[in-house]
């Protein structure tokens, strides 16, 4: 989950949360050339990709001093990243081969220089059966990057904006280099929506929103009370304006 401090407390965005924003990002992006086949595989990829993340009832989301641990502070062990890989590749393979090349793509991209030999073995496993995958659908590695670098796209635009990264001062902040080989930046403007520089999305505004909840509740006894909080916490909605 994304945690942020806020005036009444934490601001907390789960990464389920933060993956559906990439989706609508992604729903939003000009199509052309690959990306006008199979979208809702596409679509669907972008929104599943932190799929199996959080669990609070196998993991403990609480600092030592008690308060929510934000996933960039979660180092995490080689065995979850296993597991989390695992879990979420087997779902792809059920549902689409198309879903599976990017997923495994974004899998790749978090775990290749983890230092462990079964997540090895299973990254070259899934570089191999994206081959096959591949032909399936008849497309070649360009345009499988391609594919993929809208997902990289859109997760870390989504990133950016929920964890509350752009500039106030109107100062452009990278998103990445992806799609097309465009390196992309996000600023604010005076009217507060953001500008995104080159324009990469169908329209000229893209309006968007996102769910978060405000935990008022500081520091925590336990991983349960965490969970309990942020369930009973009021949903809210932030709306969100890109503009050209």
């Amino acid at each position: 989950m994304l945690v942020r401090h806020h005036e009444k407390g934490w601001r907390i965005i789960s990464h389920a949360t933060h993956a559906l924003l990439a989706g609508k990002i992604g729903n939003c992006i000009k199509r052309t050339g690959v990306l006008q086949s199979h979208w809702p595989e596409t679509l669907t990829a972008i929104i599943n990709h932190d799929d199996y993340m959080v669990d609070f009832s196998k993991k403990n989301y609480l600092t030592e001093a008690g308060t929510p641990l934000d996933f960039m502070m979660d180092g995490g062990d080689n065995k979850d990243a296993v597991i989390h890989a695992k879990s979420l590749y087997k779902e792809t393979l059920q549902k689409s081969q198309w879903i599976s090349i990017l997923i495994s793509r974004h899998l790749d991209f978090l775990y290749k220089d983890l230092p462990d030999k079964e997540m090895k073995q299973f990254l070259d496993k899934m570089h191999e059966k994206r081959k096959g995958q591949r032909k399936l659908y008849a497309i070649n590695l360009g345009m499988e990057d391609r594919l993929y670098n809208v997902l990289r796209f859109c997760d870390r635009l989504s990133l950016i904006i929920c964890g509350e990264e752009v500039p106030k001062t109107g100062r452009q902040l990278e998103i990445n280099s992806s799609i097309d080989g465009e390196t992309y930046y996000i600023f604010q403007k005076e009217d507060e929506s953001f500008g995104v520089a080159p324009w990469v999305f169908a329209g000229d505004t893209v309006e968007i929103d996102l769910e978060y909840r405000i935990l008022e509740q500081v520091k925590f006894s336990s991983n349960k009370e965490l969970e309990q909080c942020i369930a009973h916490a009021k949903v809210q909605l932030q709306q969100i304006i890109l503009r050209k």
